[in-house]
């Protein structure tokens, strides 16, 4: 079952959803009753494969915008279908998440405009969004894939307005990571998982990013003109 993204106004009515997930629920979702998930969007087929995401630095833009569309999915749905016992405070925090993430898409499409590639198909079909494991473990390693991508995509920008918004932006990444290590492993937030040998977040470049995600992406690319 695939995910889209949901629009802003039911995404900020999800916000008030009760994170009391009964036992019955959590057994229906975990199960076969739901899969991997109760998906907020009807299925709908995979778009025309090999969507051009541009060259040069609209290249690299498509590339985060797509990023941030799959972090936004995840978070919508994380919150809309919390997972069994999820405490008050984590619902917060993962909409706050959520929040941010759909900042950041909408900040990239308005820079894109016409150049913005179409709504990406999404499917989380890995992740259990009814079990807490799953979506830390899952949500942890979506922030260091995206971290590593726009710490690749930065410095290969010709036009440098670009690298102080976007480089805020992985900051915002790099807390959401650490966020997740915490409350998987506390005080893990900086531990070799995390960082390099030299203490800094790790790297990759874009097209090794978007060849890692194609797990969870299932709109495929035309990004021979990608940077890096």
């Amino acid at each position: 079952m695939n995910m889209t993204n949901t629009p802003d106004h039911l995404q900020v009515e999800e916000m008030d959803k009760v994170a009391d997930v009964s036992r019955r629920r959590f057994f229906q979702l975990a199960g076969g009753i739901a899969g991997a998930g109760l998906f907020l969007a009807s299925c709908r087929a995979t778009p025309a494969t090999d969507v051009y995401i541009g060259e040069g630095d609209i290249a690299l833009l498509n590339f985060l915008n797509i990023m941030q569309q799959l972090e936004a999915a995840f978070y919508t749905q994380a919150v809309a279908t919390p997972y069994y016992q999820m405490t008050q405070s984590e619902l917060l925090l993962l909409t706050d998440m959520r929040d941010q993430e759909i900042a950041h898409r909408e900040f990239l499409k308005k820079i894109l405009l016409k150049s913005a590639i179409p709504d990406v198909v999404i499917n989380f079909s890995s992740v259990t969004f009814a079990d807490r494991n799953s979506v830390l473990t899952s949500g942890g390693y979506l922030e260091d894939m995206v971290i590593a991508g726009f710490n690749g995509a930065i410095p290969l920008f010709k036009d440098t307005s670009y690298m102080l918004p976007l480089s805020k932006m992985v900051s915002v990444e790099a807390r959401h990571s650490a966020y997740f290590r915490d409350l998987y492993n506390y005080n893990s937030f900086s531990d070799g998982s995390a960082v390099d040998g030299n203490g800094l977040d790790r790297v990759a470049t874009p097209l090794a990013i978007l060849e890692n995600a194609k797990m969870y992406i299932q709109t495929r690319f035309d990004s021979s003109k990608l940077p890096g």
